[in-house]
């Protein structure tokens, strides 16, 4: 029988390598050479077509016990008889195991259909990542052994209320299981006209967290860049140029930090001075670039050879970077700038300077590539404040003109001379 022991115990090596169940043939861990260890299900169908289904990477809320049961109702279910008509052993294995499956399918094994035909097929790789972290750290722990049919609105306010230290996390949770319900409801015909059980939950209010860079930490960010580009590898204050030159992108047009990393010379339209992003958040986005990104561009393309094609910013072997997160630490760190600073409030930051310079509103979302105008709304507070200090100034203006006038228009006085 595979054990939690046996998982922890299995290292990596040069080549990946499946440790196999004795006692639910068909039930594999799949060790990788990078260290992730990664359960399948592997089975027969009815043409003697071998088949493997990922249940998951081994991690915190999924180990052995929770692969199993996974194997054991794809295995009870997909099985195929052999040629004299028995049953397969691994399904009769599965069929006459202790912990039987629920005639109704489980939330559990429902993930395992709505990981597969949704988060892989229509959600971008961040997104998905997310959604699977979501389901293995919180909601299978809780509530993968529960049957569809039997959940109530009321279990699943309980099981969010018990998330409220993390109120971030309990409201992606409710959004994910409301996904995975409206799937669930639209695919499975014993479920078809129930009501989604998320749909009433409440969520709990979150803590915006937006900052704006000063003009001061503008410039303390701007002269570690600067300083970060001209050290060579080995002296202090020296930063991978290519996660400079990604920071500075970031500083200069507002892209979100995956629109950065996954950003293509092939993109980079020289004559119109755009970047057409082909699959963006928001979908196809265009991007009108200023002078000195096209600037910046031109310095990093000189730097690499000018190539034609290919990632902008990389890894050394020309790999898509796989994270900013110690870049920006180590940048923010060297800057001065106070631990809540993160990456994303350098977006913030630009559509917060674009509307203090006057900039509407609506431009701004056209700058951020915000599909829905409401988005923008957000940094209507800092436009209002824009707007009264323009005011203001303007009022100044005219109280000022008008003194002027006034003083030129008063009739001076006789000076008097003193009677000798």
């Amino acid at each position: 029988m595979l054990t939690n022991a046996q998982v922890r115990e299995a290292k990596p090596r040069t080549i990946r390598y499946e440790i196999t169940c004795d006692s639910l043939p068909g039930f594999i861990l799949r060790v990788l050479p990078t260290g992730k260890k990664v359960f399948f299900a592997r089975y027969r169908d009815v043409d003697g077509k071998d088949h493997r289904q990922r249940l998951g990477l081994v991690g915190p809320g999924f180990g052995v016990d929770e692969a199993r049961r996974e194997a054991m109702a794809i295995l009870a279910r997909r099985e195929a008889p052999t040629s004299a008509g028995e049953p397969n052993p691994a399904a009769r294995t599965a069929a006459t195991a202790p912990t039987s499956v629920p005639k109704s399918l489980t939330i559990r094994e429902f993930a395992l259909r709505f990981e597969q035909e949704h988060i892989d097929m229509f959600l971008k790789p961040e997104t998905a990542s997310h959604f699977r972290s979501s389901l293995r750290r919180y909601i299978l722990p809780a509530l993968g052994d529960r049957p569809l049919d039997q959940v109530t609105t009321l279990e699943i306010q309980q099981f969010v209320n018990k998330l409220k230290p993390k109120p971030c996390a309990a409201n992606y949770a409710r959004c994910v299981l409301s996904c995975l319900f409206t799937k669930a409801i639209k695919w499975l015909p014993e479920l078809q006209g129930r009501a989604n059980p998320v749909k009433e939950v409440s969520r709990f209010a979150e803590r915006a967290v937006e900052r704006f860079l000063s003009p001061d930490e503008r410039e303390a960010l701007e002269r570690v860049l600067h300083t970060a580009e001209r050290t060579p590898p080995g002296r202090q204050g020296h930063i991978g140029r290519d996660g400079v030159w990604a920071i500075r992108l970031l500083s200069l047009t507002g892209m979100r930090r995956d629109e950065i990393r996954d950003l293509r010379w092939e993109q980079v339209n020289w004559r119109q001075k755009v970047l057409r992003l082909p699959d963006s958040k928001t979908g196809k986005r265009e991007i009108v670039a200023s002078d000195d990104v096209m600037a910046l561009l031109g310095k990093i393309g000189q730097a690499k050879g000018h190539p034609q094609r290919g990632l902008v910013v990389c890894s050394k072997n020309g790999k898509k970077l796989h994270s900013l997160g110690a870049t920006w630490r180590r940048v923010r760190l060297l800057a001065g700038l106070p631990d809540d600073t993160r990456i994303h409030d350098l977006r913030h930051s630009l559509a917060s300077d674009a509307i203090m310079d006057g900039v509407p509103l609506e431009v701004v979302g056209k700058m951020l590539g915000h599909k829905n105008y409401r988005t923008t709304q957000r940094y209507s507070h800092i436009a209002d404040t824009a707007l009264r200090e323009a005011v203001n100034k303007t009022a100044k203006t005219i109280i000022r003109a008008g003194q002027g006038r006034a003083a030129r228009s008063r009739p001076s006085k006789p000076s008097r001379r003193k009677s000798r």
